[in-house]
């Protein structure tokens, strides 16, 4: 019985023990909250294509592989495994910021006030409606960042002008999760650049 007794009491003391330095010395680190970013400015090359207010343009649907449909920030640590940013997360859904950037690019490059983000296709009358399905979109931390796309450009009535295929790296060049998503804007950036150049050879 004695020897019992001290055994429920060596188990007792260590729970408490494990919980007490759970509460002393378990404090979570706060988590950070990022957001992808346009473009800073029209580059030099980008010329207007139409009238003053420049053409209707809707972006959108713009999809995402379901691994990068989550807040936690998603970098990859080998070709079959990715990671979870515990404490570093979107502060919006990454398709809605990736769709938003893109918009805010084209506007810059193609120099019209009248962009749309449309959820689906044909949802709003436009001159050129740009849908993005990306495959790949993520990268290591300190390492690179590569984002993977293919993209189509349709008219008003809905056919397709324009389908290609986009690949851009762009390399991180710092560590922490604040450089990841720099380069990952730049790298939406390129892409922007891509579609913006293809819309301008339209006849």
């Amino acid at each position: 019985m004695r020897t019992h007794d001290r055994c429920l009491r060596t188990l007792l003391l260590g729970v408490i023990l494990v919980w007490g330095g759970g509460c002393l010395g378990g404090v979570s680190a706060p988590t950070r909250f990022y957001t992808l970013v346009p473009m800073a400015g029209p580059p030099t090359e980008a010329i207007p294509i139409s009238a003053e207010r420049g053409p209707a343009i809707g972006v959108g649907p713009v999809t995402l592989p379901g691994y990068l449909d989550r807040r936690e920030i998603v970098t990859r640590r080998g070709r079959d495994e990715v990671e979870l940013g515990e404490f570093d997360h979107w502060s919006e859904q990454l398709k809605d910021g990736a769709t938003r950037v893109l918009g805010e690019n084209l506007a810059i490059l193609l120099r019209t006030e009248r962009v749309v983000l449309l959820s689906r296709r044909g949802s709003h009358p436009v001159r050129y409606q740009v849908a993005v399905d990306v495959a790949r979109f993520e990268g290591a931390v300190g390492a690179a960042v590569t984002l993977e796309a293919r993209w189509r450009i349709l008219g008003g009535d809905g056919k397709e002008l324009a389908l290609r295929r986009s690949t851009v790296t762009e390399v991180v060049g710092a560590p922490g999760y604040g450089a990841l998503v720099a380069a990952m804007s730049r790298a939406l950036g390129a892409l922007s650049q891509d579609i913006a150049t293809a819309i301008r050879d339209l006849p």
